[in-house]
């Protein structure tokens, strides 16, 4: 079973982000937009139970990938590290839509489309996603790949200084909050 162990941050200032990230020793990979379509269950609030059903499709500089993510409720540690079970399969864009109609014909129902342009970075131990949510503004996700990368994700925070602040929404939560994205 997948986990994630991320650490989210609203943003003041995008380019300070990105400076910061290439100092604490990131490497740029890539590019992309994103666009997520959130469901919700028809017996079960999803907003209760902290879960969540997204289907994604990312287009980068040479691939479109395209996944379906279940996301299990979070729990928030130290450092404002958020963990949750992730469970998500990489498909083709035709399996990709067939299986949004099955889990349409099954009674889902399309909650929220969040669109984001996405600037991937990584080290050994963390991925970062720089991203700017359309509309919203801009955040960055740190996720972790092994224990050793925790000291990585406390250097990137004390790096930003005042000009980003841990947050633990999701974006689902932002846009349906702010009711700007899409």
């Amino acid at each position: 079973m997948g986990e994630e162990r991320e650490v989210k941050l609203l943003l003041v200032n995008y380019e300070v982000a990105r400076e910061a990230l290439l100092e604490t020793g990131f490497k740029y990979i890539d590019t992309c937009f994103e666009e997520d379509y959130y469901y919700s269950h028809p017996c079960i609030d999803f907003s209760v139970t902290d879960e969540a059903l997204r289907a994604r499709r990312r287009k980068c500089s040479n691939a479109e990938y395209y996944t379906i993510t279940y996301k299990g409720p979070r729990v928030v540690k130290d450092l404002g590290l958020k963990t949750r079970v992730e469970l998500e399969v990489e498909l083709t864009n035709v399996q990709w839509n067939v299986i949004r109609s099955i889990i349409e014909k099954l009674g889902f129902t399309s909650v929220a489309r969040v669109s984001k342009t996405r600037d991937l970075y990584i080290t050994e131990c963390v991925d970062a996603y720089l991203d700017e949510l359309h509309g919203v503004g801009f955040y960055l996700e740190l996720e972790l790949k092994c224990d050793r990368g925790e000291e990585h994700i406390k250097r990137v925070i004390e790096r930003l200084g005042g000009g980003a602040q841990v947050i633990h929404e999701t974006y689902l939560e932002i846009c349906l909050k702010t009711r700007k994205c899409a």
